[in-house]
């Protein structure tokens, strides 16, 4: 556990409006005040020794939280935290595994069958829905893998361009040209991708593995290091997706890392080979990742099938220095029929299959989705700090394993000091009732409660 910091009384600075009395922040002594000014955090003091500030207008809020909307929230002992971000999810797919036609052999199939079906404007509804959705659980930094090829052609693209405008007062979000299809088995790929950044992409992204036979695959991650040095992006590729000890790219991309130079400009996904590795070639493999600081994303939630798609090796990856966070990948669609883009499901589902077992489990499980996820897309680790953005979540329970536990309580989420949305859990049970639980309105659909204010 980190050890506990006690705040200065030095009160905010003039102008400062305070938006959170009487909140619990990890790492700290007692009960904060949180003072926002022109949307960052002015001031984190100890609570009743900063000015008496409130706003010179109303909270920007479609649902006013304590009932009078020009008033300071009260967080009643709750924790309050840095908001979360998901590094990495495919929002072109979201809730598209209705439209998928019956027969498919496989998830890959499946997906193709999906996406072809795809327009500009399906994708750019289910896309903000799906967004909107991950900003209901506290995500306000988010990165989109988005299928490019030859299949979907730049539609989904298009579609995840127009969802990213429609939730930009929710998050900050980048973009990824995924050539899912591979670039040599799809060679019309190619000349889309290049269109893709020139049109807003942001990273070059890439599956090597799909190609057919090894030395094909070390020339894709080749050619994806070749398209981001002559656009002058960072690299966001799939790596080893299989849990199959054949699976050996992410060495290979570790190594082409530092040849280019491209230090921290790179993230691999998934990384399940190494997972089954044996011991002396998995530590040679964690070691390259670590120095060429190749920064990891596992994702612990997905399954193709029903068979795993494994957790890769954290606890080695973290010990060696690498930086790693956790990934939701999928929701809904032709590679995952479930989800909830919570990020605590992210983190609760990481404690468990990563093997964590020191006493700062919570905290890494935590951090997997929080500073650690902004650290790997290139952010901040860590959490709250004076000068940052006040993209905050408010949650009811006291602390970082209360909230992880699950229980109800109310889950409060603002961007930039503004009030955006709202997660609650009200279900419980009595067990002397012989009733059954309550059934949570919010949870009668996956995006019923989302974001407050979704509309622009």
């Amino acid at each position: 556990m980190p050890s506990e910091r006690d705040l200065s009384a030095t009160p905010p600075p003039p102008g400062s409006a305070l938006l959170i009395r009487g909140a619990r922040v990890h790492g700290r002594n007692g009960l904060v005040d949180l003072y926002v000014r022109e949307g960052k955090v002015s001031g984190l003091v100890p609570t009743g020794t900063g000015e008496a500030v409130t706003p010179t207008g109303p909270v920007e809020t479609v649902e006013p939280l304590e009932g009078d909307g020009d008033q300071p929230v009260d967080a009643h002992g709750g924790l309050l935290s840095r908001a979360f971000t998901e590094p990495h999810y495919h929002p072109d797919k979201a809730y598209s595994r209705d439209l998928a036609p019956a027969g498919a052999r496989d998830g890959f199939e499946r997906a193709r069958l999906i996406k072809a079906g795809f327009t500009v404007e399906d994708v750019t509804e289910r896309a903000a829905r799906a967004l909107r959705l991950a900003a209901s659980g506290g995500v306000t930094r988010l990165r989109a893998n988005v299928d490019v090829d030859s299949v979907s052609g730049l539609r989904g693209l298009y579609g995840v361009l127009a969802a990213r405008e429609q939730v930009a007062h929710l998050m900050d979000m980048e973009i990824v040209a995924f050539p899912q299809e591979g670039l040599a088995r799809d060679p019309g790929a190619r000349d889309l991708i290049a269109e893709a950044l020139r049109s807003g992409a942001d990273l070059i992204g890439g599956w090597p593995n799909v190609e057919d036979g090894h030395e094909a695959q070390r020339a894709v991650v080749r050619e994806t290091f070749d398209l981001a040095e002559r656009f002058g992006v960072g690299v966001d590729i799939h790596a080893d997706c299989a849990i199959d000890p054949a699976e050996t790219m992410l060495e290979y991309i570790a190594e082409e890392t530092v040849r280019r130079g491209f230090q921290g400009r790179v993230l691999a996904s998934h990384c399940c080979g190494l997972e089954v590795y044996d011991d002396t070639d998995a530590a040679r493999v964690v070691a390259a990742v670590a120095d060429a600081d190749v920064r990891i994303v596992v994702v612990p939630l997905n399954l193709v099938d029903g068979g795993p798609r494994g957790l890769s090796r954290p606890t080695e990856l973290l010990a060696a220095g690498a930086m790693v966070a956790a990934g939701s990948d999928n929701m809904n669609d032709g590679w995952y029929a479930l989800g909830t883009l919570d990020p605590l499901d992210r983190a609760r589902m990481t404690f468990l299959g990563a093997g964590f077992e020191d006493e700062s489990a919570v905290d890494l499980a935590w951090e997997m989705v929080s500073g650690r996820a902004s650290a790997v897309i290139g952010g901040r680790d860590g959490d709250i700090e004076v000068g940052e953005d006040a993209d905050l979540v408010l949650f009811e329970a006291p602390d970082r394993g209360t909230a992880l536990a699950g229980g109800p309580g109310t889950r409060t989420t603002f961007r930039r000091g503004r009030l955006v949305g709202r997660r609650v859990t009200d279900a419980h049970t009595d067990p002397g009732s012989g009733s059954r639980p309550a059934h949570p309105a919010h949870l009668s659909h996956p995006d019923s409660r989302t974001a407050l204010g979704a509309g622009r």
